[in-house]
């Protein structure tokens, strides 16, 4: 194996590629990991070998989950032959909107040893899972709990060391680094709107150039920023578009109708009316 094979670019690059590994060797579908929000389960990543049984951003209440059954288990994980037809499982309608029978999930954990979410596969056919396989993504779920760490260490490493900028008078730029999820929104919602308040801000750039994803979460997540920075009279720019984003953009029409949005943070100054000058004297 050619050691160039073993590096990733991102933490979600590795993620991906357990999936397709989980997908092979169980013989499933679909495999996918989901985050435990207050009320609700929210699909992080997923892969699909065939059929697109799962989204990559797909929300689910918490009540209406599967993956409840797999939090709530003693043994850490949770399997089904047939969703349908377990007794547990039955009752409930998600199986037949997702054209899905076989189930399996395993907790994963974060860096403080808290419920963080679940590893999950899904199968259009029915399948009694081994215990090879649960062994198997249980491992695998073990080696997650590790990349949520690391992920969420750095999280708090570039919290910390990516602060709100002042670029000039009334503006202020932050880097949004990473993944964003619903606590991490909170915290810089609220950074933000410290140093709005205690610097009379009119814009406010946010540059999404080093972010990991940009999905569905995300924009919701971003929107709520904006629109709490437009009742406290800031307008909100947005600068480091890559192609996906910009094409995730697009889908989303009307969402970004009225917000600024450039591609660098000299054009997003440029757009509000203030230009870059280089100093002669330093030449």
């Amino acid at each position: 194996m050619n050691m160039s094979d073993l590096e990733y670019e991102s933490v979600e690059q590795a993620a991906n590629e357990l999936l397709v590994h989980i997908s092979e060797f169980i013989g499933v579908n679909t495999v996918y990991i989901a985050k435990k929000e207050e009320d609700y389960m929210q699909v992080m990543d997923a892969y699909n070998k065939g059929e697109q049984i799962v989204d990559s951003d797909l929300q689910v209440d918490y009540d209406s989950s599967y993956c409840q059954y797999v939090i709530s288990s003693d043994d850490a994980h949770f399997k089904t032959f047939n969703l349908s037809e377990d007794e547990a499982t039955s009752h409930m309608k998600l199986a037949e909107e997702l054209g899905a029978k076989a189930f399996m999930g395993v907790k994963l954990y974060d860096k403080d040893n808290q419920e963080f979410g679940t590893l999950c596969v899904l199968d259009t056919e029915a399948k009694e899972f081994s215990n090879q396989e649960i062994s198997f993504l249980q491992s695998i779920g073990k080696m997650f709990n590790f990349i949520i760490n690391l992920d969420q260490t750095q999280q708090q490493v570039d919290l910390l060391s990516t602060p709100i900028v002042p670029v000039t008078e009334g503006v202020a730029v932050l880097p949004i680094v990473g993944y964003m999820s619903e606590d991490r929104s909170s915290q810089l919602l609220g950074n933000i709107l410290r140093q709005v308040q205690q610097n009379e801000l009119d814009y406010f750039i946010l540059d999404l150039s080093g972010l990991v994803t940009f999905n569905n979460l995300f924009i919701n997540h971003l929107m709520n920023i904006i629109d709490s920075l437009e009742l406290m009279g800031v307008k909100a720019v947005i600068t480091g578009i890559r192609p996906d984003m910009a094409m995730a953009q697009v889908k989303q029409g009307a969402k970004f109708k009225n917000i600024i949005i450039a591609s660098s943070l000299e054009q997003a100054l440029q757009r509000i009316g203030f230009t870059l000058i280089k100093n002669e004297a330093q030449r």
